[in-house]
């Protein structure tokens, strides 16, 4: 790319929600950049990072997704059905004292959604965008200053580079460059919790099921793996930081007996099969989503914690309706459109984002109420065939009742 350049829309981040809105926002009438400074943007293997964890997507998101690939094909290849969630109460000695099943059939549906290998998805989406030639990737290419003006955004490149853009998209992530340069703060919530994931193979078969296994410390979730092998599954593991730097150290051997003492053996012994990966337990909400010339989405806009699938399914309702603010304007930066965007995205998002950090809560407490109010609360949701139907439905991304924005630009 030329020392300076013009596009329409400047997409900050090439993982999977930059991928996405990158895909969605170019046509025929409008150029999209994207840039990381982590990604080579090809599909040589060489060119793409290892990623052995997997994303659920719900039937909504699926339906989004057709627009931008041929996600029956993906699917069918590499997909797994997501058609029970099995919630299992654990005592602190390791024995099972509930079990509540949720399943999809209950809402008159063969499936939540599909398991998905992130680095599936993310081929398939390089894929789709390097044949649309109004797409431009900038790989290993980094934002280093954001100018705003009244009707443009200069984004100076730490390769010297400069591109001139309506829009500027920051999915970057939680460490988000491009909030930090338009000095946007953040709602956070931090617990001495973190998280490691991986992936295991057991003796008894999950099929369709997932479990979510909860005690101390947090949530210990089991996600079956695409592929015709029904005994490998995606492990996420959330507990103390001190029992996670443990757990961390440990060899292959002893970490796959930790984990099966933590899985109450409910799928047999386990064995790992990738390299673990961990994380910390800080989430955050940035206080705003939108500034002159600038949009926010994906972790740069939300972080929770990940339980229910929340986090990428939360990141394409972000892009959907973005698409749909744009697509009524001739400008997409119209100041316009991105308070259209924004009135009608944070109070959903905010009540997600702390609905979500209350179970997670929940989940990491050992105050004898708190475990007892996550206890029964799953309990009665299970029992009643009406609650349940809309705590799925919600777990979903479904409006229960239609939320009208603060503020209508169209």
């Amino acid at each position: 790319m030329p020392k300076k350049s013009s596009c329409d829309i400047f997409v900050s981040g090439g993982g999977l929600a930059g991928l996405m809105t990158t895909l969605s926002l170019a046509n025929d009438s409008t150029s999209v950049v994207c840039c990381d400074s982590n990604w080579d943007f090809t599909l040589e293997p060489s060119g793409l990072l290892q990623d052995h964890r997997v994303t659920a997507l719900f039937n909504n998101s699926l339906e989004f997704l057709e627009s931008l690939i041929p996600v029956e094909s993906l699917l069918s290849s590499h997909g797994k059905r997501l058609a029970e969630i099995e919630v299992v109460e654990a005592g602190e000695k390791g024995e099972i004292k509930q079990v509540s099943s949720f399943k999809s059939c209950s809402i008159g549906r063969k499936e939540f959604g599909w398991v998905l290998p992130n680095d599936k998805l993310r081929t398939i989406l390089v894929s789709q965008a390097l044949k649309n030639p109004n797409i431009t990737f900038l790989p290993k290419a980094g934002v280093k200053t954001v100018l705003t003006r009244t009707n443009e955004v200069h984004i100076l490149l730490n390769d010297g580079a400069r591109v001139v853009s309506k829009l500027l998209v920051g999915a970057d992530g939680k460490d988000s460059q491009v909030r930090e340069f338009l000095k946007i703060n953040t709602r956070k919530i931090s617990l001495p919790q973190g998280g490691i994931t991986f992936n295991v193979r057991h003796p008894y078969s999950l099929n369709k099921k997932s479990l979510e296994i909860y005690r101390t410390g947090g949530p210990f979730t089991i996600i079956p793996l695409p592929g015709e092998d029904n005994y490998c599954s995606n492990i996420i593991w959330m507990d103390s930081i001190k029992n996670i730097e443990t757990f961390s150290k440990l060899s292959t051997v002893e970490l796959a007996g930790e984990a099966t003492k933590r899985s109450l053996g409910m799928v047999g012994n386990l064995s790992i099969i990738s390299t673990p990966v961990k994380w910390s337990g800080n989430y955050q909400m940035a206080n705003k989503l939108n500034c002159e010339r600038t949009v926010l989405i994906a972790e740069a806009a939300h972080n929770l914690p990940p339980l229910g699938a929340q986090g990428l399914n939360l990141t394409i309702s972000d892009i959907k309706l973005l698409y749909d603010c744009i697509s009524k304007s001739e400008d997409p930066g119209d100041p316009l459109v991105l308070r259209s965007y924004t009135s009608a995205r944070y109070f959903p998002t905010l009540l997600k984002f702390f609905g979500t950090n209350f179970l997670n809560l929940l989940s990491f407490s050992n105050i004898v109420p708190l475990r007892t109010l996550r206890k029964e609360g799953t309990g009665l949701f299970s029992r009643n065939e009406q609650l349940q139907n809309s705590l799925i439905k919600f777990g979903l991304g479904e409006e229960l009742f239609p939320f009208k924005p603060f503020y209508k630009a169209y």
